[in-house]
């Protein structure tokens, strides 16, 4: 029998998701705390498996809309039959906004079911929840069915993970006990091991992009100014103006398709091999 979820283990997985990329908890927000089918949210599948091959097929939803986001709800589409009216909370809206950024039609969530399916897992494993590995989205709409009574309350009294609270994976570096995060833990990463990574940072800014320096690794003795934009996964750089920036740092390199124009420093992977430090598992 898979688990039931209580509030405390939605909430923390909420928590942990809110640290690494803001779309995943509205996922999760819009399944746990407004009722929504996942198929409603990210849209089901275009196509099917027939034998040994793969088949289109039309979807019953095609997700949730940019167009049809209105200032207290959004409408939700189906293959058939008349648009369905969904009320949202003035705060779940303005952090939809956010997301949207300037984009003013298409999906709200460009990922697919099976993606959600393995953040599920993912965060879950990371929220330290018992049997994460059998966590699934559905039961996040279990839960809003079993506590629709408590539901506002849930949402009210909903408060934002202390960063303390979650620790990543033991990395043992001196200095640091814990990988990351978050993206301040990134930047943290990053200034311990730049110098080995022969770039010099000259300029840390709150704006975009986050910082310039002087990389050195192509000729040691002239480097070459670079604009760098710290993330926590790569794939939340997305929303930046790509022209604007060369590299990008993170802890995960998770945006499959990145531009070739822009440099990834992936440094979960780099620090393994630098030769002043060494990435240790856990026992």
């Amino acid at each position: 029998m898979p688990p039931t979820l209580s509030i405390d283990q939605v909430n923390r997985l909420v928590r942990v998701a809110e640290e690494k990329n803001k779309r995943d908890a509205l996922v999760f927000k819009l399944i746990a705390w407004y009722g929504f089918k996942l198929g409603e949210v990210v849209g089901t599948p275009s196509r099917r498996m027939d034998g040994k091959k793969w088949v289109p097929m039309e979807p019953t939803h095609h997700g949730l809309k940019i167009q049809d986001l209105g200032e207290d709800g959004i409408l939700v589409s189906r293959k058939s039959g008349i648009p369905e009216k969904r009320p949202l909370k003035p705060k779940l809206v303005h952090e939809l906004r956010e997301l949207i950024g300037d984009r003013d039609q298409g999906k709200i969530f460009e990922m697919s079911e099976s993606r959600v399916l393995q953040l599920a897992k993912e965060y879950a494993r990371e929220a330290r929840l018992p049997d994460w590995k059998r966590i699934r989205p559905h039961m996040l709409q279990d839960f809003y069915d079993g506590h629709q009574a408590d539901i506002t309350r849930i949402i009210s009294t909903f408060l934002p993970a202390e960063p303390e609270h979650y620790l990543g994976q033991r990395i043992d570096l001196p200095g640091l006990t814990y990988a990351p995060t978050n993206e301040q833990g990134v930047v943290f990463v990053f200034g311990m091991v730049c110098h080995d990574l022969q770039i010099i940072v000259e300029h840390i800014q709150t704006g975009y992009p986050d910082a310039e320096a002087i990389d050195y690794r192509h000729d040691r003795s002239r480097g070459v100014r670079r604009k760098i934009e710290f993330e926590f996964r790569s794939s939340s750089f997305k929303k930046h103006d790509q022209a604007q920036c060369d590299i990008i740092v993170c802890w995960e390199h998770d945006w499959k398709d990145c531009p070739k124009r822009i440099e990834v420093i992936e440094l979960k992977s780099r620090i393994a091999g630098l030769r002043a430090f060494s990435l240790k598992r856990p026992v």
